[in-house]
């Protein structure tokens, strides 16, 4: 979710609770003051009443009303002081209908005379007060709450554009294409902040990956020359027809050294290449047809192993990922394939539009399974340097490809699957 369409929400849940509290006190307070008024209104009529009654004798002998509001009764004795105020409800004939009035009653002693007066006094119809204060509220609520939620939204959209467009710049940056980013200055002091920490953090970035892929090309120039004089000195010296046994087995010791160091740093290179995105580049790859010359170059090593090749091949599925990974990846499985494979065993190979399986006969794994792609992880051969399988799942995690493995019935099983967006499969072989 936006980051807008956040703070809205929490605004706009505030705005609602908000309402409906200030709505209920509000409600309190009208309902409060509106009986108040009529307390004190009934007081008023109280205190002129009795004036009109001491100043009109001929009024004190007898009952009479004022209107249909005020009763006035003489009584024989004055009994107590108590005001009486409740509500009631009388007949309204305009109306049709039962209406609520209060009434205050008491007793009054004027020139020595005791009286009865009862005054009523129009009370408020309560659920005609209620409707109109709740459809007035909500009426004015919503108009608050939209009004709040279309003036938010349009001043954070500006007060947050700065970093909106930082973030699109982000988007847009390429540490191998060596840019540099340049933000918009804004008057927002936290955002001029946050651009200049991000100027700064690219570019060291950007000078550490520099730094980094001028070492692994110099690593990769600088170690294979030498590496290539030792071997070819060792073979040189192999060729001589006055080294003893020991000495021949020695030579031949330090040359497979030599092989296996050179091997491991072309893979670490490789690896190091990857993980910087210097294989950004990706066609549609004929991985049918790919699979099908690895396997013509690897036949004399299969026909040495004796193995029992059993491939069913779609040679119409094409994969989206860099050319020269795609043959790196399938040169590596299908070596691991043939070298861990046991003598006569069998090579599958097996590639729809969905995954290519590849697999090998062979015992159980030494190592568990979970760890077989891990950097020098390797079986019982000696001669291997642990980086095959790393590479393969460290091309497929760059490829977006999943990989996993599995044995079953006496046979290792590498499987890759392929995301629907990645294949295109033609209609002709």
């Amino acid at each position: 979710m936006r980051l807008l369409n956040i703070t809205n929400r929490y605004y706009l849940v505030t705005s609602v609770v908000l309402l409906l509290v200030s709505s209920a006190f509000l409600s309190y307070r009208v309902f409060y003051v509106v009986d108040k008024e009529i307390a004190e209104h009934m007081l008023i009529k109280k205190s002129r009443i009795e004036e009109q009654i001491a100043s009109q004798p001929f009024l004190q002998d007898r009952p009479f009303q004022f209107g249909d509001l005020v009763e006035v009764t003489p009584i024989e004795r004055f009994t107590s002081f108590r005001v009486y105020l409740k509500d009631t409800a009388l007949y309204d004939a305009y109306e049709e209908d039962l209406v609520p009035f209060r009434v205050l009653s008491y007793e009054q002693q004027i020139n020595k005379k005791a009286y009865r007066i009862r005054i009523w006094d129009r009370g408020t119809q309560n659920k005609e007060l209620w409707r109109g204060m709740v459809y007035t509220i909500l009426l004015v609520g919503i108009d608050i709450v939209a009004l709040f939620y279309f003036l938010n939204r349009f001043f954070s959209t500006r007060i947050w554009r700065p970093f909106y467009q930082a973030i699109a710049m982000l988007q847009r940056f390429d540490v191998q294409r060596n840019s540099k980013l340049r933000f918009l200055f804004s008057n927002v002091d936290e955002f001029n902040t946050l651009n200049n920490e991000l100027i700064r953090l690219t570019d060291k970035v950007t000078r550490d990956y520099r730094n980094l892929r001028e070492f692994t090309e110099n690593m990769s120039h600088e170690t294979q020359t030498p590496l290539a004089i030792i071997r070819s000195k060792l073979e040189i010296i192999m060729q001589s027809d006055n080294l003893t046994p020991e000495q021949m087995n020695q030579v031949r010791s330090a040359l497979d050294s030599v092989n296996r160091l050179s091997k491991m740093n072309r893979g670490l290179i490789l690896l190091t290449r990857i993980e910087n995105e210097q294989y950004a580049e990706e066609q549609h790859v004929p991985l049918g047809k790919l699979i099908r010359k690895q396997l013509g170059d690897l036949d004399m090593f299969i026909e040495s192993r004796e193995l029992k090749v059993r491939d069913e091949i779609d040679e119409r599925v094409f994969l989206l990922m860099n050319p020269y990974l795609a043959d790196i990846l399938i040169t590596n499985l299908l070596s691991n394939a043939i070298k861990y494979n046991k003598e006569g065993g069998e090579l599958l190979v097996r590639l729809t539009a969905s995954e290519l399986v590849v697999g090998n006969s062979g015992d159980p794994l030494p190592i568990p399974g979970s760890q077989i792609f891990e950097r020098f992880k390797k079986g019982n051969q000696a001669d291997s340097v642990g980086l095959g399988l790393a590479i393969v799942k460290r091309i497929c995690d760059h490829s977006e490809l999943e990989v996993h493995y599995d044995y079953l019935d006496d046979r290792h099983l590498f499987i890759l699957r392929f995301s629907a967006e990645r294949v295109f499969q033609s209609d002709r072989a």
